[in-house]
């Protein structure tokens, strides 16, 4: 009777700890959201109106541009175009910035939960290799994420405001690289 209680004890401990274990992650791994509510009166989002998205097919394309994010590496000089992307999925806002031609590309994603974000970069690629789903992908570290919004929470048809700042560590060892974004988007929320 007594292992009986020990073990149930234990499994009651285990069970009350996986939660905990979530909020503490949540707490120390997702990074806190900042707000501005003037954001929407920087003079950033007036040109954004009169400038044309850049993509890789055409020089300029339809409707307003949704970004400025640079993104400087220390071995990279080249430019890209980001497009901002706004979904709203029921446990959290999702953030596209996306590059790419349709066939291969990548970007940043921020997941907005509550007040608390979380930065990771992405790529994606028409070519299956085998055994693809195997690939982890390649090791990175968020060194320091910074994001401003204009309001504490969205619903869908609402247009967003805000401001993203980021250092990410790519690799390790030798190969490491650091990426560094900063940049306004604005963009309405799907």
């Amino acid at each position: 009777m007594i292992k009986i209680k020990k073990l149930l004890l234990y499994i009651g401990i285990g069970i009350v700890s996986i939660p905990v274990f979530i909020a503490a992650y949540y707490f120390i791994a997702w990074g806190q959201n900042e707000t501005d509510p003037n954001l929407s009166k920087n003079p950033v989002y007036k040109s954004f109106d009169k400038q044309k998205n850049k993509t890789v097919f055409e020089e300029e394309s339809e409707g307003g541009q949704s970004n400025n994010l640079i993104i400087k590496t220390n071995n990279d000089t080249s430019e890209e175009f980001y497009t901002c992307y706004i979904n709203d999925n029921k446990l959290f806002l999702d953030i596209k910035f996306s590059a790419g031609d349709g066939f291969s590309g990548g970007g940043y994603e921020l997941k907005i939960v509550k007040n608390r974000h979380q930065l990771s970069p992405y790529h994606y690629t028409d070519v299956i290799r085998p055994f693809d789903f195997l690939d982890t992908g390649d090791y990175y570290k968020v060194l320091d994420s910074r994001l401003v919004l204009d309001k504490d929470s969205y619903k869908k048809g609402d247009t967003i405001f805000g401001y993203t700042a980021f250092k990410i560590q790519n690799r390790y060892g030798p190969e490491k690289y650091f990426e560094e974004g900063k940049g306004y988007f604005k963009a309405i929320v799907n």
